[in-house]
């Protein structure tokens, strides 16, 4: 599998791990369970068993076309057979652990549908080849392009080769230094740009123009808030610093000499993750065909979540937050049916107190000052504050509840105008009921259909309809809202109305645009993926309805 570009290709593959998503979760969680046992006890017993869990995922990730996974098992599995015979060190048993507890976050991640690239799991893959004394796998190298792209060169520029190449590298080389030392972003990668479009001038006519074409472009992407400057990207300028110094050593020779691919390839990856805010970096994307690909804003935010504990270790947490919480809301509902004592304040204040430094552990800012606040409030105040604050406390309540159900559910949002734990639970309700709605537009259209066109099966299905149009405008969901408006129309207009009855095919085209919009629903509450190829059967089945 390429690194995952557009949404549909995410979702696809998402399906697919799904289906054996249990599989594999089992399998890493067996493969854990016999890296601990050799970590205690040193028997080759243990190791085999964990190299050959290793090889069962791998066939797996095979069978998936996860290129990414399937390496990464390679890589274990090829580690453990050159240390079979003198025992495995304690390097590379934290390596073997890192790689078993990334992967099996990284497989939840993409089962949940969240954006995510293949080259999110080459720094795993690395750690695993460094114990083995293996070169690392650049950043790009699971990245499919072509390199060869029909390009316009521009025309030479009359001398434009003819500039102090010592001085140009100084330049490109004090940029450099400047993001190694940590001095900002923007200045060094600006120092750096104006050194290359040098480079990039000289090279018109020359073999390795394309290549400064690209780097031109990938320093641009560079230049955007949204880049990680990861060690790999630093390792990465330093590289091409080594070609600017071929450059002066060779005054201008080497701009007739084609670069190698590989070197070409990681910057024309940083160009398609870049966001086309500029006309250079929206020319590059559109010449390499890398305008859909996933964006380095979204791949930051899930390597981000990926570093953090797994999916299962944050339930746990929030279990855990949620209990404490709970008994908070029960010393509430006391103090609100009796007499507020000292006591009552103290408990209070130490169950809050528990659980803000967990939120401020779990890295929930927000959640952990709220908490603070409040402790300070009851402290400060003692009974009397407590008495009179009741259901303002209740409200912040409310508030700790979001921060720990955030914990564990995407797409909640802790600022909103509107209490985000009661829009959640306004969400889910909602979709229920749209859902069930559905379901009775769906066989009140069969009916129809079975029984040869009677109008009786049908003549409430408008308003049905209506509230699940008017949901979809609830859940920011437009293109569904207009579809269902469509389908009311053509259900009014050519069915109810007419006394001609609908054709065959009009009818079996409502009822496909039916079931993939109850698809879409489905998929909205996780029970199933796919939700944009549902929306783009629908549109489908709504143009077979026009005809």
């Amino acid at each position: 599998m390429a690194d995952i570009s557009t949404g549909s290709e995410v979702t696809q593959f998402s399906v697919s791990l799904n289906l054996v998503k249990a599989e594999i979760s089992n399998a890493l969680d067996q493969a854990a369970s016999h890296l601990d046992a050799y970590s205690e006890q040193a028997d080759a017993e243990s190791l085999r068993s964990f190299l050959e869990e290793i090889q069962q995922i791998r066939g797996t990730f095979k069978m998936l076309d996860f290129r990414a996974g399937e390496r990464l098992c390679e890589e274990l599995a090829e580690t453990g057979r050159s240390v079979r015979s003198q025992g495995v060190s304690e390097p590379i048993l934290n390596a073997f652990t890192q790689a078993v507890v990334f992967l099996k976050r990284y497989v939840e991640f993409v089962a949940a549908g969240n954006s995510v690239a293949p080259s999110l799991l080459i720094p795993t893959i690395n750690v695993v080849r460094r114990v083995r004394g293996e070169k690392p796998l650049p950043e790009a190298y699971f990245f499919m392009v072509n390199l060869r792209p029909k390009l316009q060169m521009p025309e030479p520029q009359h001398d434009a080769a003819s500039f102090p190449y010592r001085r140009a590298r100084q330049l490109y080389q004090l940029g450099l230094i400047g993001l190694i030392r940590g001095h900002g972003r923007r200045g060094p990668v600006q120092v750096m740009q104006r050194a290359v479009k040098r480079f990039e001038q000289a090279s018109r006519g020359g073999a390795s123009w394309l290549f400064w074409h690209v780097v031109a472009g990938a320093l641009d992407a560079l230049s955007q808030d949204s880049f990680d400057m990861t060690p790999q990207r630093i390792s990465l300028l330093g590289a091409l610093d080594r070609q600017v110094r071929r450059i002066q050593e060779s005054k201008g020779q080497a701009f007739t000499e084609k670069l190698p691919d590989w070197l070409l390839k990681e910057f024309v990856y940083l160009v398609a993750l870049a966001e086309p805010e500029t006309e250079q970096l929206q020319t590059l994307q559109r010449e390499f065909h890398v305008e859909n690909e996933v964006r380095e804003a979204g791949l930051a935010h899930s390597r981000a979540r990926l570093s953090g504990p797994d999916q299962s270790a944050l339930q746990s947490l929030a279990d855990a937050l949620q209990d404490e919480l709970q008994s908070v809301k029960d010393q509430l509902d006391l103090i609100e049916r009796t007499d507020a004592s000292d006591t009552s304040v103290e408990e209070l204040a130490q169950s809050l107190n528990r659980i803000g430094d967990t939120l401020q552990i779990a890295n929930e800012v927000q959640g952990s000052e709220r908490c603070q606040k409040l402790v300070e409030k009851l402290e400060a105040g003692g009974s009397a504050v407590l008495s009179k604050e009741v259901a303002f406390i209740a409200d912040e309540i409310i508030h700790l509840e979001q921060a720990i159900r955030s914990l564990t559910q995407e797409g909640l949002d802790q600022n909103s105008l509107v209490d985000p734990v009661s829009l959640n639970e306004a969400r889910i309700a909602v979709l229920s009921e749209s859902m069930t709605a559905m379901t009775m537009i769906k066989r009140a259209v069969g009916s129809y259909i079975d029984s040869n066109g009677d109008k009786l099966h049908i003549r409430n299905v408008g308003k049905s309809i209506i509230d699940v149009s008017g949901a979809m405008m609830f859940l920011e969901r437009p293109e569904v809202h207009d579809m269902l408006m469509e389908l009311n129309r053509f259900l009014q207009r050519d069915v109810l109305e007419s006394e001609i009855p609908p054709k065959q095919a009009q009818m079996e085209a409502m009822a496909d645009a039916l079931t993939a919009i109850e698809y879409f629903l489905d998929s909205l509450v996780g029970q199933t993926a796919g939700a944009e190829e549902a929306v783009q059967l629908a549109r489908e089945s709504i143009t077979h309805l026009r005809k």
